[in-house]
């Protein structure tokens, strides 16, 4: 991944450092602490998952095919494998490590079991965070059609099959965007991908593929529909206060999500960590204007499903922070 040239004109860059002038003005520097790297729980965020995967691996294994158990095993694989996308989704944002190489490393790695190139993912997440709502973000859908019906056919898509649609676009929609260095990686990195799932697919067996991959990225999938859903659907591109939401929901949801629920607080503040977001949410909350906020992941698919009964595509659960109680 090259680190990104962006123009000092670009129109989110200009948004986004006034959004942070006005919001951080007076904390400036609790806001630079809560951009600090900590290696320690960047460890045990990786651990936690791990585990979390090797117990359900474990759970499938001594099931001996009874099948609540090996579902609830799934289920544990699924959520585990749910937080490669968020450690992915770090690494294109240098969170992972403080060296840029290691950084890399670290992304393709925990991209590589969903076969998602981290280049490729890089590229696009460049044009949704510097070109957001505009034609080379395939984020949000408004630029690419007038037509109500199709925006909403896209918000359907984008939560049944989200994941695996994307993963199948990325490597082309990043290619086109990309630099001709940038390219040369993107066809490496899917080279040793391919490579890789060809002996897996060809030496293991397909159950075990089935049980020990397939089925807990099906669970990935479905987890990463809602959140990425929620995080613009109904928004306002052209309001950097409106373009994306914070979902309070529980902390147990906090903490399987890694915290991406606050994906406001992360526009405003991309160099922010995971782990920080909480905090973030806390400090800045309260001097936001405006936003888009829902209780909960439930909240707001119960919300969605009303206004496209109604074809309503007007900004969705609009608080304005600043002069109402605290959240």
């Amino acid at each position: 991944m090259e680190k990104p040239h962006i123009s000092k004109d670009n129109r989110i860059l200009i948004e986004r450092t006034l959004a942070n002038k006005e919001i951080g003005k007076g904390i400036e520097t609790q806001v630079n602490q809560l951009l600090l790297l900590n290696a320690g729980k960047r460890t045990r965020e990786f651990l936690f998952f791990g585990c979390l995967y090797a117990m359900g691996s474990l759970i499938v294994f001594l099931s001996n095919g009874i099948l609540p158990l090996t579902l609830i095993g799934i289920l544990f694989m699924g959520v585990a494998l749910n937080s490669l996308a968020i450690f992915i989704h770090e690494g294109l944002h240098g969170l992972l490590a403080n060296r840029w190489r290691l950084n890399h490393l670290l992304s393709f790695l925990v991209g590589l079991p969903t076969m998602v190139s981290a280049t490729a993912y890089y590229t696009t997440h460049l044009n949704h965070h510097y070109e957001l709502g505009r034609k080379l973000d395939y984020g949000t859908y408004r630029q690419h059609t007038r037509k109500p019906v199709f925006i909403w056919l896209a918000y359907f898509f984008q939560l049944t099959l989200g994941s695996f649609i994307y993963i199948s676009l990325i490597p082309f929609l990043g290619f086109k965007s990309a630099s001709r260095k940038s390219r040369l990686v993107i066809i490496a990195e899917y080279c040793v991908i391919i490579t890789i799932f060809t002996i897996f697919f060809t030496y293991v067996a397909t159950s075990t593929v089935l049980l020990y991959w397939f089925y807990p990225m099906l669970i990935m999938n479905m987890l990463t529909n809602i959140r990425g859903l929620a995080s613009h659907a109904l928004g306002d591109q052209e309001n950097i206060y409106l373009s994306s939401r914070t979902v309070k929901g529980s902390k147990l949801i906090s903490v399987l999500f890694m915290n991406e629920n606050y994906h406001l607080e992360h526009h405003i503040f991309p160099r922010t960590p995971s782990y920080n977001l909480p905090a973030m949410h806390g400090l800045i909350w309260n001097r936001l204007p405006e936003a888009i906020y829902a209780d909960s992941y439930g909240h707001f698919l119960f919300n969605l499903l009303k206004s496209a009964l109604k074809q309503d595509l007007n900004p969705m659960g609009v608080v304005h922070p600043k002069s109402e109680v605290s959240i």
